[in-house]
């Protein structure tokens, strides 16, 4: 069930820096880990520049396997998402489903009707830490990033894993991800899993394929 809580204290967060380490101590038996993961699909753009991930506020193709694996990654989890990620969305699934909705806006004024709307990355990262009262059966050990190019390029410090669905087509865009490729030539990334090309069977007639990448920051031992 979903829950409206913009700008409300329905998690009655504690105040803490949102840069996240990979143990903190709840009182439990274990300590709990978190991981923070961005994921996105990027194309190439007309010119042939690799990364694109949108144009004028959307998504510029249609494919099914991406939204099904986007699904399938994030649900019962929290999303951070950008006021202009909130807004592309359609209404009929907005706020998304079985997952806590985060928007991040610097507007104070901004409301979102079933998510929670703060005004940095890391009061975002703060709040989808804590666990809400009472609780909603969330897993808050994963949080994912969705959007959009702005809020990617400021996660990256704080990222884990990004999953990217690599599309083979040029399209137009005025937006784009992290160069992940560069970060894995430089060795502070490197490639997890490097899926198959495929072929969509209900997609955007101009997409020649795709395929999952999943990569993850190198961390040092």
């Amino acid at each position: 069930m979903e829950h409206d809580s913009s700008r409300s204290g329905y998690h009655e967060p504690e105040p803490g820096h949102a840069g996240l380490e990979d143990e903190e101590d709840w009182g439990d038996d274990f300590p709990k880990t978190f991981s923070v993961n961005l994921i996105w699909a990027q194309a190439c753009d007309k010119e042939g520049h690799d990364g694109a991930i949108g144009f004028k506020g959307g998504m510029p193709w249609h494919l099914p396997e991406d939204m099904k694996r986007f699904k399938e990654l994030t649900v019962s989890h929290p999303v951070i998402m950008g006021r202009k990620t909130w807004e592309s969305l359609s209404l009929k699934y907005r706020p998304l489903p079985n997952r806590d909705n985060i928007v991040v806006s610097h507007d104070s004024s901004y409301t979102a009707p079933g998510a929670t709307v703060v005004d940095s990355l890391d009061d975002a990262l703060d709040l989808a830490r804590q666990e809400a009262i009472p609780d909603d059966g969330l897993d808050r050990s994963e949080i994912w990033i969705i959007g959009g190019g702005q809020l990617f390029h400021e996660a990256m410090p704080f990222a884990d894993k990004a999953y990217v669905t690599q599309i083979s087509m040029h399209a137009d865009a005025d937006t784009y991800a992290p160069d992940v490729k560069s970060l894995v030539e430089s060795g502070a990334w490197k490639v997890l899993e490097e899926g198959v090309w495929q072929n969509t069977r209900k997609g955007s007639g101009d997409i020649a394929g795709f395929r999952f990448m999943t990569y993850a920051k190198n961390r040092e031992e």
